[in-house]
């Protein structure tokens, strides 16, 4: 079997864990602006059959998402024949396909990672799905590169706004999470409540989980 290659573009916490997770089975080549973090030139990153955009994608002030470094990237450069970027940056939904649009030469599709910069590597081995977002044609290719690396793992292959969306959905049910819980544990503080044995019960039920949250 043809032993897959792997380009990483921007070797932050999120390309650190790609490459991390891939080298073991493919060629993996890692490209940043920063040179003490780049393996590789940028033209040697993009001669690998997938590339894996990890960009930053911040919010201004006016709540707008900057997609400079996403556009300047695709913008400065050019496709080869059988090549698939699939974009791990936080993104929100209708970016993937406005890319696209911009850029129809490209083959680019969405895959959102659910990760903590702390755990990053270890949150990557031990995700328990994998959404992978755009065109059929271009998700099982991209599957398949998974399934070399990863067994038994729960595959959600759908669109690239639903796989955008399923990313902010994440991250919003987290947040919210955390919020509440602060606000619980505030209010033990002001009524004289032991927090410990409160979370300690609170933790105990197993349908506090993830997974046993059924919304109508």
């Amino acid at each position: 079997m043809k032993k897959k290659t792997v380009g990483i573009i921007g070797n932050g916490f999120v390309g650190e864990a790609q490459a991390f997770a891939f080298s073991p089975i493919s060629d993996v080549r890692i490209y940043d602006i920063d040179p003490l973090k780049a393996t590789h030139t940028l033209e040697e990153t993009l001669e690998q059959e997938f590339i894996f955009v990890c960009l930053p994608t911040p919010m201004r002030m006016d709540g707008t998402q900057d997609l400079s470094f996403i556009e300047n990237f695709f913008g400065s450069i050019s496709p080869t024949i059988d090549q698939i970027f699939i974009i791990k940056s936080t993104v929100l939904p209708g970016t993937t396909e406005l890319m696209g649009d911009k850029y129809p030469e490209f083959a680019i599709i969405f895959s959102p990672e659910f990760l903590t910069e702390r755990t990053a590597k270890l949150d990557v081995l031990t995700q328990a799905r994998i959404i992978l977002g755009g065109d059929p044609k271009l998700t099982g290719r991209v599957k398949s590169l998974f399934e070399d690396r990863f067994m038994n793992r729960h595959f959600i292959l759908t669109d690239t706004r639903t796989a955008e969306y399923i990313k902010y959905m994440n991250n919003t049910f987290f947040a919210t999470k955390v919020s509440i819980m602060n606000e619980f544990y505030r209010l033990s503080q002001k009524i004289d409540v032991n927090w410990d044995d409160a979370m300690h019960g609170f933790a105990s039920d197993g349908r506090v989980g993830d997974s046993h949250l059924h919304v109508p």
